[in-house]
């Protein structure tokens, strides 16, 4: 055979390889928490590390940086305007009841020894009916522990039905946890999303799927959820999750968490279906209540409208 004719079958084979390992080393990873050394801290951001990415920008999908990670940028002016919890040192009522709401949650979740609880550090958002703020609710939890400085945060948007978290963020994606769940050959860098707040990733639900509760309820669902529990030791997870009431989403869920908050939506819940929720959720043994959208003088903060009212309590 002639060799000036073209490269031998072993030449490019070592070339294949060669390109082979370049695109492994490209493929996005898990991003690590929080590194012990950071840049200082300034009096405009409240003792929050400065970044230029905290400047808002208009919602657009993912963008890819160096190695491959997928980011997006959160508008935390477009947050704060619809009232929600930012990152930033803002003062307000709200910003305070979720830092008593947070404390207890945070205990439990890292708690060692004789007062460990299995599976603490994942932690489900959901309530009774539709519409009485659990995304609000979970966002702004996530938003509040986002501020520890020893704690990272991943959101998940497990509500496969009716999801909502990235419209709520005013951001795009284009896959989620339901493509995760749907293909095996997929890992969990695949739709995990770093965003402009050093502490805080999301997973979004991606497209909405009818067949949601099989896919909570599979063995890969569980494969998923110990993997992103696991892989580091001052995690805490997130799930915001379809209503009790409305769907069977979150029971499938149920097995896989320490702790749930239910959110109550003040004045419109009935007793008989915030009963129906507890018992649908029995077997998790610390249940947190949040009273939403209170309308007493605990909302002073928000012209006494406020979105979230201070009671509080633990069932467990």
């Amino acid at each position: 055979m002639d060799r000036k004719s073209g490269p031998s079958l072993i030449e490019r084979a070592a070339q294949r390889l060669a390109d082979i390992k370049h695109e492994q080393a490209a493929e996005p990873t898990d991003p690590p928490p929080p590194s012990d050394v950071q840049a200082k801290p300034t009096e405009e951001d409240g003792g929050r590390t400065a970044r230029p990415s905290d400047a808002p920008t208009a919602a657009v999908g993912p963008s890819r940086a160096r190695g491959g990670a997928r980011n997006i940028t959160i508008d935390l002016d477009r947050l704060a305007a619809m009232g929600m919890i930012t990152p930033r040192a803002e003062r307000s009522r709200m910003t305070e009841e979720y830092r008593v709401i947070k404390r207890p949650i945070l205990l439990r979740a890292f708690a060692a020894g004789e007062d460990a609880v299995k599976d603490a550090n994942l932690i489900m958002i959901t309530s009774a009916i539709p519409s009485e703020g659990k995304t609000f609710t979970a966002i702004n939890l996530a938003m509040s522990i986002a501020k520890e400085r020893d704690v990272y945060v991943l959101l998940v948007d497990a509500d496969l039905s009716r999801p909502s978290i990235m419209s709520t963020l005013g951001v795009k994606a284009d896959r989620g946890f339901v493509d995760l769940l749907e293909h095996e050959e997929m890992s969990v860098a695949d739709v995990l999303l770093r965003t402009n707040i050093s502490n805080l990733s999301v997973i979004p639900a991606g497209r909405p799927h009818a067949m949601g509760t099989e896919l909570l309820a599979s063995e890969r669902a569980g494969q998923v959820i110990d993997e992103i529990a696991m892989r580091y030791s001052n995690r805490v997870i997130i799930f915001d999750t379809a209503p009790v009431l409305a769907s069977s989403e979150g029971g499938a869920l149920l097995k896989h968490v320490g702790q749930i908050v239910l959110v109550v939506e003040f004045e419109r819940t009935k007793k008989a279906e915030v009963l129906g929720a507890l018992d649908m959720l029995e077997s998790c043994e610390y249940i947190n209540l949040i009273l939403n959208k209170s309308r007493t003088r605990l909302a002073a903060g928000h012209g006494g409208a406020g979105y979230y009212g201070s009671y509080y309590s633990s069932d467990g």
